[in-house]
This record gives C-alpha cells, structure tokens and sequence, in this order.
C-alpha cells in the first residue's frame, strides 16, 4: 500500500464523519469549508486527504455516494468497513483482524511500509483505530489487491477438441462442424476454407 492516510490531530477523526451524519452536505470539502464547521487548525486539512483515501470524497472534493450512503445511520457501519476495507487492503492482507492488534504492531508495520518517521506511523496507527469504532470490520470480507490480470477464456480449436477425443477401436465419433460463410463473388474465398477444413479434418 502507499502511505497510509492519517492526520497529526488523530481525535478530530471522530469528530469530522459525525460530522458528515448530522451536517448538510457541501458541494465541495476543501480548506475554505473545513473552517466553517469548526476544524480551524492546519493539522485539520489532513482530513481532506483521509476522506479523499477513504472515498468519501473525490479528486476535486466533491461528496461521493459513500458521503451520502454514510449519512445513513443505519448502513453507516458497513458502508465505513468497506471503506476501511479498501483503502488499507495490502493492511488486511497481513493482519486480517488488523483492528484488533495493539498499537506496536501496527506502527511497526505502517513505519517499514509507508517509510515514515516513528511520529507519523503513530498518527496514522490513531486515524486508523478512530475509523474502526464506526464499523464491525467482521461484516465486510477483505478485499484482497489484484496481483495479476484476470484472463480471458479461451475456446479450444478444433484440433485441440479432437486431440482430447478418447480413441477406441470399433467406436465411430461424429462431429458437426457449422460454418457460416460470407456473401461473395470470391470463389478463392470458399477453396481456401475447405482446403482447411480437409488439412485439419481428414486423415
């Protein structure tokens, strides 16, 4: 993962997604509107960047539907485990119940794999156990990082379909082959399919 999101001013976390539940929702979070509902500290524009890793937000500040599914009181928790989920997938690749280690073992690990000071490691350890007390992480399966591309399908040719045939004597196997065939004048078009059809079919 890259470096984790975390803020110097950790206790303002809480305080801030309580926010997004009992305030209106801004067209915009950025520096100007941070002030207006009472996060006055520079420490505090950090929080632009938690929400921004966390997808409540977008590239340009604007709520995003997480922002609004979270407004929910109801479906708060699952929609912050998710949340949680992704934003420190690589986190819960290494400890699955990442939630649950005590704060050494999570500071060591934000520390070798974000590369930052021992201070920073430990705010981020703080931003990270303010979002878990929104949420039952247990409700949300991990979402695991995609290490490879997913491949498409591929169809077997016909003579990878005849080669896997079981071959017996006195047994007689009938395959129907259907080609359909463009319109056209070409009649070199049709030789060269059924001198192909003859190389990969007849013996």
């Amino acid at each position: 993962m890259g470096k984790a999101p975390y803020t110097p001013s950790p206790n303002n976390v809480k305080r801030f997604f309580k926010d997004i539940q009992g305030l209106g929702i801004p067209p915009k979070v950025d520096r100007a509107y941070l002030p207006t509902i009472g996060f006055k500290s520079a420490n505090d524009r950090y929080l632009i960047v938690v929400a921004k890793d966390l997808g409540f937000i977008d590239a340009n500040g604007v709520p995003t539907q997480i922002w609004y599914d979270f407004r929910d009181k109801d479906k708060a928790p699952e929609v912050m485990a998710s949340a949680i989920k992704i934003a420190y997938a690589d986190l819960f690749v290494t400890y699955p119940d990442a939630d649950k280690k005590d704060d050494k073992a999570l500071q060591n690990y934000f520390a070798s794999t974000s590369k930052v000071a021992v201070s920073v490691a430990s705010y981020m350890v703080q931003t990270f156990k303010y979002l878990c007390e929104f949420t039952d992480l247990k409700a949300v399966p991990v979402v695991k990082p995609a290490t490879e591309p997913v491949k498409e399908p591929t169809t077997p040719t016909v003579e990878k379909v005849i080669e896997g045939l079981p071959s017996a004597k006195g047994v007689t196997i009938n395959i129907n082959i259907q080609l359909q065939l463009p319109a056209t004048e070409e009649v070199s078009i049709y030789d060269k399919l059924f001198e192909a059809l003859k190389k990969h079919l007849l013996p």
